[in-house]
């Protein structure tokens, strides 16, 4: 049986990435876009067929969509609402001239079902709105938060592990890895259409738990550190730019007020963790250490 071919929005990226690989694994045709002849290549060496263009092009869109029947969206992570905004339609708009036959959208980070002035959640809303609107059919991915962010410089100092979550807030953090697991599940169960799938791990850790699972792996005392997402945006704007580290900080804000709506393992509405093996954190972090990423 032949397979359908994916259009995998940020494939050259980390977690776009990883789900163009196990696509590629799975016998799919995967395409992406590409921003120039060089990140081209780099996609034609991992087996992808890239277009050149990007999420402004238009003309680039739909030649990208024209070639795939199925569509992995993600977008970058950017805060200018003008931007996003047009971001947003031409990829709908490029979807529905190509009679997509499903997209499986990624908010990168879950989305409450009521509304709030945080501009990462105004902006993730509007993407769904969007999409809901299209008419076309959906499966919504809504990840928790990615272990692989406590590899940024300055997380993990010495005995010290600094995150901008509450000490005592439970967090079922979820892998670039098995995130590619659950949006490779999707892509291949149409069945779903319709739904929202909250993506995380299968266990929930504090952040002092977290500290312990370090202190575990590491072989020596690891603290947790509750990061003001004051100090934190202060960190990330000389990396990220103003507006960027201010909308992440702002998104941070708000998981701190708000913690006790994230999703846990057992108590999420639609799920498909019983079909998809995540990770244990603590078995993250022992094979983080094992393959030398923290030290």
């Amino acid at each position: 049986m032949t397979k359908k071919q994916v259009l995998v929005y940020g494939a050259s990226g980390v977690q776009g990435g990883a789900v163009a690989q196990k696509l590629i694994e799975g016998g799919y045709e995967v395409h992406a876009l590409a921003r120039s002849n060089e990140k081209a290549e780099q996609l034609r060496s991992a087996g992808i067929n890239p277009v050149i263009g990007d999420l402004d092009n238009v003309q680039s869109l739909a030649k990208a969509h024209e070639a795939a029947t199925i569509v992995y969206l993600q977008l970058p992570v950017l805060f200018n609402s003008t931007a996003v905004s047009r971001f947003i339609q031409h990829a709908v708009d490029a979807a529905k001239a190509a009679q997509t036959e499903l997209l499986v959208v990624n908010t990168n980070v879950f989305v409450p079902e009521q509304a709030t002035d945080t501009t990462a959640l105004k902006l993730k809303r509007q993407l769904k709105d969007a999409v809901v609107q299209s008419g076309l059919p959906y499966i919504f991915l809504q990840p928790t938060l990615y272990l692989e962010n406590l590899c940024l410089p300055g997380i993990l100092q010495g005995n010290v592990l600094a995150y901008p979550v509450p000490a005592q807030m439970p967090i079922s953090w979820i892998s670039i890895e098995d995130a590619a697991k659950y949006a490779v599940y999707a892509i291949e169960h149409p069945e779903l259409a319709g739904q929202t799938v909250q993506v995380h791990a299968p266990d929930a850790v504090t952040g002092d738990q977290l500290a312990e699972l370090f202190s575990k792996a590491l072989g020596r005392p690891v603290n947790f550190h509750s990061l003001a997402t004051t100090d934190f945006e202060a960190a990330l704007t000389p990396f990220l730019g103003a507006e960027t580290s201010a909308g992440l900080a702002g998104l941070y804000a708000w998981i701190g007020a708000n913690g006790q709506l994230m999703p846990q393992p057992g108590t999420s509405a639609t799920t498909i963790s019983d079909h998809v093996s995540g990770t244990p954190t603590a078995e993250w972090v022992k094979q983080a250490v094992q393959n030398g990423i923290f030290k």
